[in-house]
């Protein structure tokens, strides 16, 4: 149907500075914000929403706050014709809290507001499609101003019944969980039960914010609710989400974590693209060679080692959280998946039995994602209703045999009971030690993988067929690092499919070593490419990737797509060619 496109937290200065704030970082937001506006033109979105914060100086600071503001209006002119702006707390005053680090709303802010940006709660239409922005510092400020908005947003979502629906508020409702405690970076009660309730009774497709400089994403009663990163500076007090050293400006200045976003809506839906700005500033670039990067599709199915649904308690640490904890959790695994433009993911069916591990699966096929379970031997009564719980989440199951096919007796009536109870595709695979390879000449390594070795296909595909498997079943084989991938990978292909099986292939990016490290970016990325391009030219072949997350210390330590801020590794950022 249409695009369009949002930008937020941009933060922008007088041209010729203030003292709005300490941090270097903060002087490059202008023309971060300028290159980000480029790129966006270049999209040729329909509309641009701003999610809000357009300055960084508070509506208090009365010279430092004009002089920014006409810079912005500057700034944003080649979208002036379309740009729809949202009030952040920096541009209309804070939520009202005796914590806040600034100055709250009041009538006088207000009107310096509507006199710099226009209206702070209004609604349009566009192809049908409502959209409703609100004045977010206004809730639970308890007075006739919040009362008068609660009236119209209820009259607003009223009027538009039957119609589609998307909500813009510069604070997140919530960012972990809806009965988070309050803090800086949500609602507080009771404002928060009221938007919540109001949104899932009138359908509203998504409530999207700023104002964290994160990427987090959470569905609540089927209603999407979605924070975006800034284009401007990362908000540093978030880096201890992250178990590895801050980027520059104690994580202030993480470049990989800034863009803009193209949203996609059609008549099943809508789809988000978040496109990276890195922190170009416009002076940087030659006029007219901005870009828009092109989505890619990775054919794998990365292992998620990491424990991607947990949250983290962050520090209580001024100015935000001086006086109180939140809860956080790292969602860029997703974002980086769909960035990737990978689908499935393999993950232990430990995680389904896990609340919150439950929970986040249910919100993550929401927007496409699938999950690739497996167990060591057979589930149990127990967890059969597991995978039934996450429905068409599922995208097959692997079976991890002990001992191997035949020595686990896994036959015929033992497939063909799993295929009909779940319902998916099965996969057989083994566990590897290195006690199946010991080289008496050299020390001895304690190492465990997945997959069936190499070596043994012959034997491996015999046994299916003696055991009376059924073809509609794929087998694992596992590419240690060491390994050439061919001619092994045509050998083991060509045995497997003339039984008629399928082929699964587990790229191991660690050394099979313990003791050793590959922390080599360009040789994985080129390792994965060799073993892609193969399997694009055969049917029936999957290729699995261990592993997503950098796994940077203990066994096996290895890089992965993404490092442990959750951003992508340079080769895969450059958009390698997999096809």
């Amino acid at each position: 149907m249409f695009k369009f496109a949002i930008i937020t937290d941009t933060h922008i200065r007088a041209p010729g500075g203030d003292l709005s704030s300490p941090f270097p970082v903060n002087e490059r937001a202008n023309d971060r914000a300028r290159y980000a506006i480029a790129l966006i033109e270049a999209v040729k979105p329909d509309f641009t929403i701003h999610l809000g914060d357009m300055v960084h100086p508070l509506p208090h600071m009365d010279g430092a706050y004009q002089e920014a503001v006409d810079e912005a209006h500057r700034i944003f002119e080649p979208l002036a014709s379309s740009l729809h702006f949202v009030p952040g707390n920096h541009d209309i005053g804070d939520k009202p809290s005796p914590a806040m680090p600034a100055k709250p709303l009041s009538a006088t802010t207000e009107q310096t507001y509507q006199s710099a940006f226009g209206e702070s709660r209004y609604a349009f239409e566009h192809q049908g499609v409502v959209f409703i922005v609100i004045n977010s510092s206004l809730v639970n400020r308890a007075n006739d101003a919040e009362q008068q908005q609660q009236r119209w947003l209820e009259d607003q979502l009223a009027n538009a019944e039957g119609k589609r629906i998307f909500l813009f508020s510069h604070y997140p409702p919530f960012i972990n969980s809806a009965d988070e405690s309050n803090h800086y970076d949500n609602y507080a009660e009771p404002g928060r039960s009221w938007l919540l309730d109001l949104v899932v009774k009138h359908r509203v497709e998504a409530v999207i914010s700023g104002h964290v400089h994160q990427f987090f994403y959470n569905v609540y009663q089927g209603v999407k609710l979605i924070c975006l990163p800034p284009t401007s500076f990362i908000r540093q007090d978030y880096a201890e989400l992250f178990p590895t050293s801050p980027s520059p400006e104690f994580g202030r200045d993480d470049v990989n974590k800034y863009s803009v976003c193209r949203v996609s809506v059609d008549a099943d839906g809508f789809s988000l693209e978040l496109l990276p700005t890195f922190g170009v500033e416009w002076s940087q670039v030659e006029q007219g060679t901005v870009s828009v990067p092109q989505k890619q599709l990775l054919p794998l199915v990365p292992h998620m080692r990491h424990a991607w649904f947990e949250s983290r308690h962050l520090p209580y640490n001024g100015p935000m959280e001086e006086f109180g904890r939140k809860l956080a959790r790292n969602d860029y695994p997703l974002l980086r998946l769909l960035q990737l433009g990978i689908d499935t993911v393999r993950i232990p069916l430990y995680d389904l039995a896990i609340p919150e591990g439950m929970q986040r699966c249910l919100a993550w096929h929401t927007l496409g994602i699938r999950f690739l379970v497996f167990s060591v031997g057979q589930p149990d009564d127990s967890e059969i209703p597991l995978l039934h719980s996450i429905g068409g989440a599922l995208a097959g199951y692997e079976l991890v045999c002990i001992n191997g096919i035949a020595a686990d007796n896994i036959d015929s009536l033992t497939v063909q009971q799993l295929q009909d109870s779940l319902g998916t595709q099965l996969s057989l695979s083994k566990i590897s030690t290195s006690a199946n390879n010991h080289d008496p000449s050299l020390p001895y390594a304690h190492s465990v993988s997945s997959g069936f070795e190499m070596a043994s296909v012959d034997q491996v595909v015999q046994e299916m067929v003696e055991q009376g498997i059924p073809q509609t079943v794929d087998v694992v084989f596992q590419l240690a690092w060491e390994q050439l991938p061919e001619p092994l990978l045509e050998q083991v292909c060509q045995s497997v499919s003339a039984a008629g099986y399928g082929l699964v292939v587990n790229v191991r990016l660690g050394n099979s070593n313990p003791a050793q490290a590959n922390f080599d970016d360009e040789a994985i990325a080129v390792r994965l490419q060799q073993v892609l391009k193969w399997a694009n030219e055969k049917t029936r072949v999957t290729v699995q990737c261990d592993t997503f997350e950098d796994v940077d210390r203990g066994y096996q330590p290895r890089h992965g797509l993404i490092d442990r801020q959750g951003n992508i590794r340079d080769p895969f950022r450059k958009r390698v060619d997999f096809s």
